[in-house]
């Protein structure tokens, strides 16, 4: 997960808490005092004169080159991209501005007058009573699609243009498919719900769900209701109608198209037109990485099991998360059996514990470690073994090599980083480690003496923070060479700070 992604900032990073991604070694990493670093700081922009800043409106670009807020003076708001002042308004819109994924665009709600319109790339679009904040393209943030208000009507704007004015747009019902080749959305018509795939209207139904893309993009699925039956309606053609439809998804080949389905009071799931076996319950099919193995939990009676390749399993009071290996030969998941938690791992189940975090494999597929909890201690499990108890632990997460894993422990004193079964320093708070891309090194930040800093395989760097923007995380832009976000008390206010360290 990118937690750089259109960051708010209101504090500087709080208190590392318990359960945020953390790592352990299995071989130590390079000698943290052979190491020298080399470290730059950048500061973005100061406010600029005769504007305030409104603090809670600051974003920054996924690649940290860019920063926009919104300022204000006596009369009328503008937005400060890069130091500069846009155009003056009478009002921004709340939650912009908001930057692409590609960091190459901006865009925000702007009111002149009476009316709403989108401000993208420094270019005013059609006005209207109202806008929502767009949604850009995945893939390259070259397309955009959002909704403007016209009297009673929301009329819904593809790339620019207006497709048409409806009595109504589902709000979480419109967007990209995975490549950004073709849109999709459901709007109300005539007291119908009408889904919309490139600006082509489908057939009415009374209620529908939000369309599904294949991971190809080349396929869309959504199921809809007629007469109070349901079905799935797959790449424009009307599935058989059902008492109720569930679950569906992709093979990830884009080749095959499962969903579940009630009949006579029993779930089963169709499966390229071929029905399965009878349930009192089903959950949503997992695909191993390779698209081979397909993973289910289904429920009979009042007990739950999983079905791994149409083979059933032990059954259990509660089955959460499922995790395959990278090389999916492996199966992990976490069960409930009355207040107890155990962990299944290939077939074989560990603990019992009263709380067990989400499985996680290495990168090589040889090891699986998890987080558990056992009275007022805990600790992490690898390839079953038991590891030192600690007052909290993180959830263990691999190397990118697969080499390598970490995790962080709090002890009475401090919070540590345990490497190899090996306790690194103590600090009153650690957050956000990241592994560099070659697995050689470890980085997190650190908190001593009311100070933040980043540190490198246990070892400090000397530049220190008031802390880094809360949200952001550590990223190794090269082998040796990391970049995070910090901030600092200037003469002015705080400062932001695109931070960089060269490992030498």
């Amino acid at each position: 997960m990118d937690l750089r992604k259109n960051v708010t900032v209101k504090m500087i990073i709080g208190l590392f808490i318990f359960m945020a991604a953390g790592l352990i070694f299995l071989t130590a990493p390079v000698a943290a005092d052979a190491q020298e670093f080399k470290e730059s700081v950048t500061p973005f922009p100061p406010a600029v004169e005769g504007w305030t800043p409104i603090v809670e409106s600051i974003k920054f670009s996924e690649d940290l080159a860019h920063m926009a807020y919104v300022a204000k003076r006596e009369k009328g708001v503008a937005v400060v991209l890069d130091g500069k002042v846009g155009p003056v308004y009478d009002a921004i819109g709340q939650d912009t501005p908001i930057f692409s994924p590609d960091s190459k665009r901006m865009a925000y709600k702007a009111k002149k007058g009476g009316t709403w319109r989108l401000v993208v790339d420094g270019r005013e679009l059609q006005p209207y009573e109202a806008v929502t904040t767009p949604r850009f393209s995945r893939k390259d943030s070259s397309r955009m699609v959002y909704v403007g208000k016209k009297g009673a009507k929301q009329c819904l704007v593809a790339d620019g243009r207006e497709v048409g004015c409806y009595d109504g747009i589902a709000k979480d019902f419109y967007g990209f498919s995975l490549h950004s080749t073709h849109w999709a959305a459901v709007v109300n018509k005539n007291n119908k719900q009408v889904a919309i795939i490139d600006g082509k209207e489908g057939a009415p139904f009374e209620k529908m769900t939000p369309p599904l893309f294949s991971p190809d993009g080349r396929r869309v699925v959504y199921t809809a209701s007629r007469g109070g039956k349901w079905m799935i309606v797959a790449d424009g053609k009307e599935g058989p109608a059902h008492d109720a439809t569930g679950v569906f998804t992709f093979s990830p080949d884009s080749q095959h198209l499962y969903y579940g389905f009630q009949k006579d009071k029993k779930w089963r799931m169709m499966m390229d037109g071929k029905e399965g076996k009878d349930y009192d319950g089903i959950g949503i099919p997992v695909f191993s990485p390779n698209g081979k193995r397909l993973s289910q939990t289904a429920l009979r009676g009042e007990k739950w099991f999983m079905i791994i390749d149409g083979r059933e399993e032990a059954e259990w009071d509660e089955i959460f998360v499922l995790t395959y290996s990278p090389d999916s030969k492996r199966v992990a998941y976490n069960t409930r059996k009355g207040k107890q938690r155990f962990m299944v791992v290939d077939g074989k189940a560990y603990g019992p514990y009263e709380v067990a975090s989400m499985p996680v494999f290495s990168a090589d597929s040889q090891h699986v470690a998890f987080a558990a909890k056992r009275g007022s201690q805990w600790f992490v499990v690898m390839d079953g073994r038991e590891e030192k108890m600690y007052k909290a632990v993180s959830t263990p997460l691999f190397s990118p090599g697969g080499g390598h894993s970490a995790y962080l422990a709090q002890k009475e004193n401090g919070w540590v980083v345990v490497t190899g079964g090996k306790e690194g320093p103590v600090f009153k708070e650690i957050a956000n480690p990241a592994w560099s891309p070659n697995s050689q090194h470890l980085a997190y930040m650190v908190e001593q003496s009311g100070s933040w800093r980043i540190a490198v395989d246990g070892k400090p760097a000397k530049n220190t923070f008031q802390g880094f923007v809360k949200g952001s995380s550590i990223e190794f832009i090269g082998p040796n060479r990391l970049r995070a976000l910090a901030v600092k008390q200037g003469k002015v206010g705080v400062e932001f700070i695109k931070y960089e360290l060269d490992i030498r």
